[in-house]
């Protein structure tokens, strides 16, 4: 059992472009690494099928992905169920989307096999104390040969990468930054999924990172050097910054 670690480069899938809207006010140099995030969540057919997102937030990437699949059910599940006026305009237009309050370690209110697609984004760093515990939950609803994803995480194999987000914490200009490693998502691994992919962003786009969201012609440049970079050098792909993580059951 091993992990697949790559750095997916363009076309993307078209359907992925409507959904950015779901990031909020993301990073411009982190485009790509979205738009192959969302790509992954428009691979699964939910034309009749079941999709949860956990750690929703506000709720509009669960609604981008219910406005690309009219005929599928999207849950967004999240501590507090999304709520406000945009939210609730999207729940008059879309009847195949809902919004519940729910702990992302408890999904016993759904049956076995009961989803096609589950996902995060921003949320597995927030969720990295128990993870093998999260991975039991999700393998029990998923359906066989269903997907667990999760979008824009950190990873801290890079000490360069992890040492400016320790300075930013202690400047409280991050959160909640917990790294990842791939350590972890082979322990997810073994719980019951069949493969995992990683997708690895950031080598010198993360140091760079304050730089090219002000100007976009580098941040182009920079995503243009670590693609690249990736290719010609496939063990910097350990020291990406940021990553795409796509488990199958």
């Amino acid at each position: 059992m091993s992990l697949t670690i790559v750095h997916p480069t363009p076309p993307f899938d078209p359907r992925a472009e409507s959904m950015m809207p779901g990031v909020g006010g993301f990073p411009p140099s982190d485009r790509s690494l979205f738009l192959a995030g969302y790509s992954e969540l428009c691979r699964v057919d939910l034309s009749g099928g079941r999709a949860l997102e956990i750690c929703g937030g506000f709720g509009k990437l669960a609604a981008g992905l219910a406005e690309n699949f009219p005929n599928g059910e999207v849950i967004g599940l999240d501590l507090y169920a999304a709520s406000g006026p945009e939210i609730e305009e999207k729940l008059k237009h879309l009847p195949n989307l809902s919004y519940v309050a729910g702990d992302a370690f408890d999904l016993s209110a759904y049956a076995e096999n009961s989803f096609d697609l589950v996902w995060g984004q921003a949320a597995l760093h927030h969720l990295a104390h128990d993870p093998e515990g999260l991975a039991k939950q999700v393998v029990r609803v998923l359906k066989p040969g269903g997907r667990f994803v999760f979008i824009f995480e950190p990873m801290g194999h890079n000490l360069l990468v992890a040492a400016i987000r320790a300075v930013r914490m202690a400047k409280h200009e991050l959160g909640d930054e917990s790294n990842l490693y791939f350590s972890q998502f082979e322990r997810m691994q073994k719980m019951g999924f069949a493969k995992c992919e990683v997708q690895i962003f950031n080598f010198l786009g993360y140091p760079m990172k304050a730089l090219s969201d002000r100007l976009g012609f580098i941040s182009n440049a920079v995503q243009k050097l670590d693609s690249w970079l990736f290719r010609a050098f496939p063990k910097l792909l350990r020291y990406g910054a940021n990553c795409n993580v796509i488990f199958t059951k």
